[in-house]
């Protein structure tokens, strides 16, 4: 990609310093853009301390978006902005990061994509390609902006990427040598007109794709049209001639006429949505020659990330668990099937859209649901005449009810069906508050 000598940038997160640094060493004048107040950007500002830019703090101006050729999206900008939309009828290129990165990569790169899961597959799958090949980068949407990798110069036999449905909304010609969809569930309806807008987004993934690339996805979703790529499915429902599914206690991959099967206890996740995430893994291993005994090594030696189903203590015979990354409904469908039949719910945080009731075949196993934060009421009004239903005004309180709750067998499980930004900074502060306070009792 020929770069222009101006370009302005959205969004001064972790991925905004990293676009800042590399255009900076491209040559271009680079002028920053964020509603947030500058003192609220400090450690952002002091990370680009001898980087040479134009910083405009508080609240965007409309001349910034007018006046520069190129305009590249943080993760997590809203692309329908009118701002946005002024600057692309100004004659501006509009991209995010991904594509700008993706402009100055050769390697192979592989996307992983889904409502849920995206994380946990993308940290397996790097683990175990990193046994096989060596020095792979993973990043992405997963803590480590891909432009990082063209920064640093180096060259890694693959990419390993986490991509978030907000970074495929500007995407032209990214395109994934390996594509995987997870799945597909109602998110971000605060942010997309609709779930067939959002699910949209989803599928772009594939759409660069050619005959030479692979898209593996999960066989409950049919794609919108024909995909260019070789498209090979995962399933823990069917048995399939191709692809991976589930028989019994077995993971089993068919390709190229052959057929591996694999232990579904040599992995300690729990779940049949990470029985889903491992099946994509091990499809995609073995489309990269990957040897069975890495592989095995790899799931065996996988515990799991931190926030998600993840087991805190035992209090009088009660299990606690922290599933704080639960930040959508389905997320928190998926916890509740992998538990036992007497759950303590506590949910709740910013209300994203979307309805609550999806829990509804899954609600005889929660016997008390313990609410809090800003959703607490519309999540009320939807489940509370379904399951006995308890209103607090904060997390502490939710944990001493639900504690009070409980009974010895039990099992107190922390989803929140919502996003945390209500009463935290994110996801894991959320979750190690509520650590902290189980660990209090």
């Amino acid at each position: 990609m020929e770069l222009p000598d101006r370009a302005l940038v959205v969004g001064l997160g972790m991925t905004g310093v990293s676009l800042v640094k590399f255009l900076s060493r491209k040559g271009c004048k680079v002028t920053v853009t964020d509603a947030k107040p500058g003192e609220e950007l400090a450690p952002a500002l002091a990370a680009l301390d001898s980087t040479p830019f134009v910083g405009h703090f508080g609240s965007h101006a409309r001349q910034d978006f007018l006046s520069h050729p190129l305009v590249v999206l943080s993760p997590g900008v809203d692309s329908g902005l009118p701002l946005i939309a002024d600057a692309r009828r100004a004659g501006a290129k509009v991209i995010g990061e991904i594509e700008l990165a993706a402009a100055f990569i050769e390697e192979p790169i592989i996307a992983i994509t889904g409502t849920n899961g995206k994380t946990t597959t993308t940290t397996l799958m790097g683990r175990l390609f990193e046994r096989a090949f060596g020095d792979v980068f993973v990043g992405g949407n997963i803590g480590n902006p891909l432009i990082e990798y063209v920064i640093r110069g180096t060259t890694a036999p693959y990419l390993i990427c986490e991509i978030s449905s907000f970074q495929l909304e500007t995407i032209e010609r990214f395109r994934p040598q390996t594509a995987i969809l997870l799945n597909i569930t109602a998110d971000h309806l605060d942010r997309y007109p609709s779930f067939e807008a959002y699910a949209a987004a989803k599928w772009k993934v594939f759409e660069n794709q050619t005959a030479d690339d692979y898209a593996l996805l999960t066989r409950d979703l049919s794609p919108p049209s024909r995909l260019a790529a070789k498209t090979l499915f995962f399933s823990t429902r069917q048995t399939l001639q191709e692809g991976a599914f589930m028989r019994g206690g077995e993971l089993v991959v068919r390709v190229g006429g052959q057929e591996f099967s694999y232990r579904r206890d040599l992995s300690p996740l729990v779940g049949i949505h990470n029985s889903e995430n491992i099946l994509s893994v091990l499809l995609c291993a073995h489309l990269h020659g990957i040897d069975r005994d890495v592989i095995e090594e790899a799931i065996r030696d996988f515990k799991g990330l931190s926030h998600r189903v993840e087991f805190v203590r035992e209090v009088g015979g009660v299990a606690f668990y922290n599933d704080s990354k639960a930040t959508n409904v389905d997320a928190t469908l998926r916890a509740l099937e992998s538990m036992g039949s007497r759950v303590i719910l506590i949910a709740g945080g910013k209300h994203k859209g979307g309805s609550y009731r999806v829990l509804e075949p899954v609600l005889d196993r929660v016997a008390g649901l313990v609410l809090f934060g800003e959703a607490k009421e519309i999540i009320a009004d939807e489940l509370g005449a379904l399951v006995p239903t308890r209103i607090e005004k904060d997390m502490a309180d939710a944990v001493t009810r639900a504690h009070g709750l409980a009974r010895t067998g039990d099992t107190v499980l922390f989803s929140p069906m919502c996003s945390s930004f209500d009463m935290f900074r994110d996801y894991k502060d959320r979750g190690e508050k509520f650590r902290t306070l189980v660990e209090a009792l």
